[in-house]
């Protein structure tokens, strides 16, 4: 049984080329739909908390950076 993913030895590189090309598509557009680990969820919510109050970042950001210093 041959496979949609197997290439053909009578394939031409470029058709080789093409079919390992869709290939690799049809696999990132699987993965994109897979849930994110929980540290990209965190850092997700803090990217739109940034964008949502970005005044309010730059201070935290600021009193942050005075901390850390002092530190």
């Amino acid at each position: 049984m041959v496979g949609e993913f197997s290439m053909a030895t009578s394939a031409t590189p470029e058709q080789r080329i093409d079919q390992a090309s869709k290939a690799i598509r049809r696999m990132a557009e699987d993965t994109m739909f897979e849930p994110r680990p929980q540290q990209d969820r965190w850092l997700h919510h803090l990217s739109e908390a940034t964008r949502a109050a970005p005044l309010q970042s730059i201070a935290v950001a600021f009193l942050l950076g005075i901390f850390l210093a002092r530190r």
